[in-house]
């Protein structure tokens, strides 16, 4: 295979994993915002978010992909930002975790 083919793959990879990692944060956001229960927080505050305010079902968000929680996020996440301790979190602290 071509080497320029497995790095696009892994920036590919990679940059989904940023989105999806984006988005379980905003879900705590969500929480805190809601004013829900402690232990509902990440991509179940997302789920439950979207449950109440379009009236669907818990399980019709869970079949959602990523790309399609992140639209119809899209307006309450605007001007969101991750928080610091997310973004050091998210920073590769050693080679391996590359």
């Amino acid at each position: 295979m071509n080497k320029d083919l497995y790095h696009a793959r892994w920036r590919l990879h990679h940059a989904n994993a940023d989105l999806n990692f984006s988005l379980e944060c905003f879900g705590d956001h969500l929480s805190e915002e809601e004013g829900y229960p402690s232990e509902v927080y990440g991509f179940d505050a997302v789920y439950l978010y979207l449950s109440r305010k379009h009236g669907w079902t818990i399980k019709q968000c869970r079949e959602m992909s990523m790309d399609e929680l992140r639209l119809a996020l899209s307006i309450e996440m605007k001007g969101w930002q991750l928080p610091k301790d997310a973004i050091q979190a998210s920073n590769p602290r050693e080679k391996h975790d590359c």
